[in-house]
């Protein structure tokens, strides 16, 4: 039996599949919205959850008008009821 493959992109691979910069990508890992592994953005890999993530952290952000934090609890709370 094979393992599943494990998807993880680096920074630029991730800003590439979310459509987001880099800066909003640094800003979305700062208020724990998504935990990529390593210690520096230059080390940082995403698994293949943490688009669809920061994809919606950065529509509730866009259109709501919610700061991080907040974004960063509203995510909680759905996924909860989830």
């Amino acid at each position: 039996m094979s393992s599943p493959l494990i998807v993880q992109l680096d920074l630029a691979e991730f800003c590439e599949a979310t459509d987001l910069s880099d800066v909003y990508v640094i800003e979305i890992v700062e208020h724990g919205i998504v935990e990529p592994s390593g210690r520096t953005p230059e080390d940082w890999l995403f698994d293949d959850q943490a688009p669809l993530l920061a994809k919606r952290a950065a529509k509730l952000h866009q259109e709501l008008e919610l700061e991080w934090e907040g974004v960063a609890l509203a995510l909680e709370l759905l996924q909860e009821v989830q």
